[in-house]
């Protein structure tokens, strides 16, 4: 997969909020909530996708956790249209891939790897307002699965809404993935990722990562809806 963040942290104006770790039932309430309130994912996507730098961690939670409680929610189907993105982009029709990006993050804010996707194509075409305005939201919402536990064990680990947020949470901390197993514990989904720290690859740390969201949530969708390629 790509790894091309090449502005970083330039961009991300906010800052880091204290440690907020969740469990797989505090994501389950976030549904519940939602499921309860049809207007409260709506709301805040609606204040992220203008740029609203005030969301609360909380509300962030809602908005990147909450994705998986929508009908449109499928990250497997969002994998192939990013990937569609970036064949669009290596053909240097980056305009055409930022459209298809564009028409994705409509019913799709929380996805981390097309908030990138979109930044690094304003970045190419010297967008330079779109790009700040873009590496902005990617790292605000990035917080959320970085901050959702510390990945040092199966209690502590990352919660993700997408198995392709593992790289990008291993690079915010610093490390890249050498290899990866499917595990489950206590009837949940997990992924254990050995990974070696960018700057020494000789020093390595093993990662837990639950993604009992794609795997119980997303996987059933993927096998019962046929993408329409958009």
């Amino acid at each position: 997969m790509h790894r091309y963040i090449l502005i970083t942290a330039i961009f991300w104006l906010a800052g880091q909020a204290a440690q907020a770790q969740l469990n797989f039932n505090n994501v389950l309430a976030i549904g519940e909530r939602i499921k309860a309130d049809s207007t409260l994912y709506p709301k805040i996507a609606e204040r992220f996708t203008e740029g609203d730098t005030s969301l609360s961690l909380e509300d962030l939670q809602v908005l990147y956790y909450g994705s998986a409680f929508q009908p449109d929610y499928d990250p497997y189907r969002e994998a192939r249209i990013i990937e569609a993105a970036d064949a669009l982009s290596r053909r240097n029709k980056h305009y055409e891939s930022m459209t298809l990006l564009d028409n994705f993050l409509k019913r799709n804010p929380a996805s981390l790897r097309a908030l990138l996707d979109k930044a690094y194509l304003s970045w190419v075409i010297n967008d330079s307002l779109h790009t700040e305005d873009n590496y902005n939201r990617y790292f605000q919402l990035l917080q959320v699965p970085v901050q959702s536990g510390t990945g040092e064990s199966y209690e502590s680990a990352f919660i993700l809404r997408s198995e392709q947020d593992e790289e990008l949470v291993l690079d915010k901390l610093g490390y890249v993935a050498l290899r990866e197993s499917l595990v489950t514990n206590k009837g949940l989904n997990y992924h254990l990722v050995t990974a070696a720290e960018d700057d020494d690859l000789d020093k390595r740390k093993q990662f837990y990562f639950l993604i009992e969201l794609p795997m119980r949530y997303g996987r059933q969708k993927n096998v019962e809806k046929p993408s329409d390629g958009n």
